[in-house]
């Protein structure tokens, strides 16, 4: 994904730029942009309808996240071309503590902050997602989409626990890099958040940030400190089930596309070389 460079004509600051990639992945792309006196993040989402999201909901969620103030502010946003530039974060995240069980009472206080949230349009059920990775892992691979499919349905009971809630709004990606220790704490990266079972964000958490049994504790507690919602540690142990398959079938979504890209990418460049030994054998000569 190229750097949209159109983008830099919206900014409030004029100058020479300098952007340097700070993340890449086939969901999105982000650049540090920078001119010698202000920072910017540029941010542009992809392929939005083969990982679940509808084009430009992200935006404005980004938007609205930091009208509230749990998010960076939006400098500038193109809805169609799924681009926001945000307020650059110059401050130190939870990855940035020392102490792992500092870590995990910060991780519990910013989810139970996360799931007081109320926002609208945001409610999207785990199992329509989940088949939208299906349908799209089924256009590059059959197989393996059918394979996904068998194995969602022998989690049935899990999906229908989730259908039944509670429902509170989530992050559904809370990596400790994602929460910057402002006065007022900043999360970033919202692309998966949507209404869902506070168990299954719980879940998600742990598995993200690779949290050992001392510090579950300290996350379950943090989090049921601020929280109106009670998770038992029994519960997380089928959560964390579900979180490993639906991060199976995403990884295999990913997989994927990106081989399929490469394959293209491969292509053009086998068509290129092509037409290039043409052009060296049959030189074109012209007169005057």
């Amino acid at each position: 994904m190229q750097f949209p460079t159109g983008c830099l004509a919206q900014l409030p600051e004029h100058g020479t730029w300098k952007a340097v990639s700070v993340g890449r992945d086939l969901a999105n792309a982000t650049w540090r942009i920078d001119n010698g006196q202000v920072q910017y993040l540029v941010k542009q989402y992809a392929h939005d309808a083969a990982f679940g999201r509808a084009t430009g909901d992200t935006v404005q969620l980004d938007r609205t996240l930091a009208d509230r103030g749990i998010a960076p502010e939006v400098i500038w946003s193109d809805v169609e071309k799924g681009i926001c530039i945000f307020r650059w974060l110059d401050a130190a995240t939870i990855a940035d503590e020392f102490d792992p069980i500092k870590r995990a009472d910060l991780l519990g206080r910013t989810l139970a902050k996360i799931h007081q949230q109320s926002l609208p349009k945001t409610r999207w059920t785990l199992r329509e997602r989940v088949e939208q990775y299906c349908q799209t892992l089924e256009y590059y691979n059959p197989k393996a989409a059918a394979q996904a499919r068998e194995d969602c349905q022998s989690y049935g009971d899990l999906f229908q626990r989730w259908e039944n809630g509670p429902h509170v709004f989530c992050h559904h990606d809370l990596n400790a890099e994602h929460v910057f220790l402002l006065e007022q704490p900043q999360v970033i990266d919202w692309e998966y958040a949507g209404y869902g079972h506070p168990g299954f964000d719980l879940a998600s958490t742990l598995v993200i940030n690779d949290l050992y049994d001392d510090e579950i504790d300290t996350l379950l507690e943090s989090y049921q400190q601020f929280s109106d919602n009670r998770i038992e540690r029994d519960e997380l142990r089928d959560w964390v089930r579900l979180v490993a398959l639906v991060n199976r079938i995403w990884f295999s979504v990913q997989d994927a596309i990106a081989q399929a890209e490469a394959g293209d990418n491969q292509v053009r460049k086998a068509e290129h070389e092509s037409i290039e030994e043409g052009h060296q054998r049959n030189p074109v000569s012209v007169s005057r």
